[in-house]
Protein backbone atom coordinates (compact mmCIF):
# COMPACT_ATOMS: atom_id res chain seq x y z
CA UNK A 1 0.00 0.00 0.00
CA UNK A 2 1.11 3.51 -0.71
CA UNK A 3 1.02 6.43 1.66
CA UNK A 4 -0.75 8.70 -0.83
CA UNK A 5 -3.72 10.75 0.38
CA UNK A 6 -7.00 8.86 0.04
CA UNK A 7 -8.27 11.14 -2.73
CA UNK A 8 -5.36 10.14 -4.98
CA UNK A 9 -5.03 6.51 -3.88
CA UNK A 10 -5.85 3.73 -6.26
CA UNK A 11 -8.89 1.52 -5.79
CA UNK A 12 -6.95 -1.44 -4.42
CA UNK A 13 -5.15 0.69 -1.84
CA UNK A 14 -8.40 2.21 -0.61
CA UNK A 15 -10.15 -1.18 -0.35
CA UNK A 16 -7.22 -2.68 1.58
CA UNK A 17 -7.08 0.32 3.91
CA UNK A 18 -10.81 -0.07 4.57
CA UNK A 19 -10.36 -3.83 5.14
CA UNK A 20 -12.86 -4.59 2.41
CA UNK A 21 -10.26 -6.82 0.73
CA UNK A 22 -7.00 -8.28 1.97
CA UNK A 23 -3.55 -7.42 0.67
CA UNK A 24 -3.32 -10.97 -0.68
CA UNK A 25 -6.59 -10.54 -2.61
CA UNK A 26 -5.27 -7.29 -4.07
CA UNK A 27 -2.03 -8.97 -5.14
CA UNK A 28 -3.95 -11.78 -6.84
CA UNK A 29 -6.21 -9.31 -8.64
CA UNK A 30 -3.26 -7.18 -9.75
CA UNK A 31 -1.50 -10.26 -11.11
CA UNK A 32 -4.63 -11.19 -13.05
CA UNK A 33 -4.96 -7.62 -14.31
CA UNK A 34 -1.39 -7.76 -15.62
CA UNK A 35 -2.36 -10.86 -17.62
CA UNK A 36 -5.83 -9.67 -18.68
CA UNK A 37 -4.92 -6.08 -19.50
CA UNK A 38 -8.43 -5.23 -20.72
CA UNK A 39 -9.99 -5.92 -17.30
CA UNK A 40 -10.39 -3.28 -14.64
CA UNK A 41 -9.25 -4.10 -11.12
CA UNK A 42 -12.73 -3.59 -9.68
CA UNK A 43 -14.20 -6.04 -12.17
CA UNK A 44 -11.65 -8.69 -11.21
CA UNK A 45 -12.40 -8.21 -7.51
CA UNK A 46 -16.13 -8.52 -8.25
CA UNK A 47 -15.62 -11.66 -10.35
CA UNK A 48 -13.89 -13.28 -7.39
CA UNK A 49 -16.78 -12.29 -5.14
CA UNK A 50 -14.52 -10.25 -2.86
CA UNK A 51 -16.56 -7.06 -3.26
CA UNK A 52 -19.85 -6.08 -4.87
CA UNK A 53 -20.00 -4.16 -8.14
CA UNK A 54 -21.77 -1.33 -6.33
CA UNK A 55 -18.82 -1.05 -3.92
CA UNK A 56 -16.23 -0.95 -6.72
CA UNK A 57 -18.26 1.65 -8.62
CA UNK A 58 -18.69 3.80 -5.51
CA UNK A 59 -14.98 3.93 -4.72
CA UNK A 60 -14.00 4.53 -8.36
CA UNK A 61 -16.68 7.04 -9.33
CA UNK A 62 -17.99 8.73 -6.18
CA UNK A 63 -15.24 8.56 -3.55
CA UNK A 64 -12.79 10.95 -5.28
CA UNK A 65 -15.58 13.50 -5.81
CA UNK A 66 -16.70 13.24 -2.18
CA UNK A 67 -13.19 13.95 -0.97
CA UNK A 68 -12.89 16.97 -3.23
CA UNK A 69 -16.19 18.39 -1.93
CA UNK A 70 -14.70 18.96 1.52
CA UNK A 71 -17.17 21.37 3.06
CA UNK A 72 -20.21 20.94 0.85
CA UNK A 73 -23.46 19.72 2.34
CA UNK A 74 -23.00 16.13 3.35
CA UNK A 75 -25.26 13.17 3.63
CA UNK A 76 -25.31 10.99 6.69
CA UNK A 77 -22.72 8.24 6.95
CA UNK A 78 -25.40 5.58 6.59
CA UNK A 79 -26.42 7.00 3.23
CA UNK A 80 -22.85 6.76 1.98
CA UNK A 81 -22.60 3.16 3.20
CA UNK A 82 -25.79 2.33 1.30
CA UNK A 83 -24.45 4.00 -1.86
CA UNK A 84 -21.27 1.94 -1.49
CA UNK A 85 -23.29 -1.26 -1.30
CA UNK A 86 -22.07 -1.93 2.24
CA UNK A 87 -25.40 -1.57 4.06
CA UNK A 88 -29.08 -1.96 3.19
CA UNK A 89 -31.76 0.57 4.17
CA UNK A 90 -33.28 -2.02 6.52
CA UNK A 91 -30.02 -2.19 8.44
CA UNK A 92 -30.03 1.59 8.86
CA UNK A 93 -33.55 1.43 10.27
CA UNK A 94 -32.53 -1.35 12.66
CA UNK A 95 -29.61 0.69 13.96
CA UNK A 96 -31.71 3.81 14.40
CA UNK A 97 -34.32 1.80 16.30
CA UNK A 98 -31.61 0.30 18.50
CA UNK A 99 -30.21 3.75 19.25
CA UNK A 100 -33.65 4.94 20.33
CA UNK A 101 -34.47 1.90 22.48
CA UNK A 102 -31.21 1.13 24.28
CA UNK A 103 -30.24 2.60 27.58
CA UNK A 104 -26.56 2.36 26.56
CA UNK A 105 -26.24 4.72 23.63
CA UNK A 106 -23.71 3.85 20.92
CA UNK A 107 -22.76 5.71 17.79
CA UNK A 108 -23.96 4.53 14.43
CA UNK A 109 -20.52 3.37 13.23
CA UNK A 110 -19.88 1.42 16.43
CA UNK A 111 -23.16 -0.47 16.05
CA UNK A 112 -22.44 -1.24 12.38
CA UNK A 113 -19.06 -2.69 13.34
CA UNK A 114 -20.34 -4.57 16.40
CA UNK A 115 -23.00 -6.24 14.26
CA UNK A 116 -20.25 -7.31 11.84
CA UNK A 117 -21.88 -5.59 8.89
CA UNK A 118 -18.99 -3.27 8.04
CA UNK A 119 -15.44 -3.39 9.43
CA UNK A 120 -14.63 -0.60 11.88
CA UNK A 121 -11.70 0.35 9.65
CA UNK A 122 -14.20 1.04 6.85
CA UNK A 123 -16.29 3.22 9.17
CA UNK A 124 -13.09 4.98 10.23
CA UNK A 125 -12.15 5.63 6.58
CA UNK A 126 -15.51 7.32 5.98
CA UNK A 127 -15.30 9.27 9.23
CA UNK A 128 -11.71 10.40 8.74
CA UNK A 129 -12.23 11.66 5.21
CA UNK A 130 -15.87 12.73 5.14
CA UNK A 131 -16.55 13.65 8.79
CA UNK A 132 -13.17 14.56 10.31
CA UNK A 133 -14.90 16.53 13.05
CA UNK A 134 -16.24 13.22 14.43
CA UNK A 135 -13.30 10.93 13.70
CA UNK A 136 -11.79 11.10 17.18
CA UNK A 137 -15.05 11.04 19.16
CA UNK A 138 -15.92 8.15 21.42
CA UNK A 139 -18.28 5.51 19.99
CA UNK A 140 -20.28 5.72 23.23
CA UNK A 141 -21.12 9.42 23.36
CA UNK A 142 -23.72 11.26 21.40
CA UNK A 143 -22.39 13.50 18.64
CA UNK A 144 -22.49 17.25 18.97
CA UNK A 145 -24.85 17.26 15.96
CA UNK A 146 -26.93 14.31 14.78
CA UNK A 147 -26.02 14.30 11.07
CA UNK A 148 -24.00 11.05 11.10
CA UNK A 149 -26.72 8.43 11.19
Amino acid sequence: MTSEPAHTSRLGDILVKAHLISLEQLQIALAEQAFYTHKRLGDILVEHGWIHQKTADFFVNQWPNLLNEANSSKKRIGEYLIEAGLLAPEQIQEIMQEQQNNRLWRRFGAIVALKGWVPMSTVDLFLTHLFPEYAEDSPFTKPKQTKLT
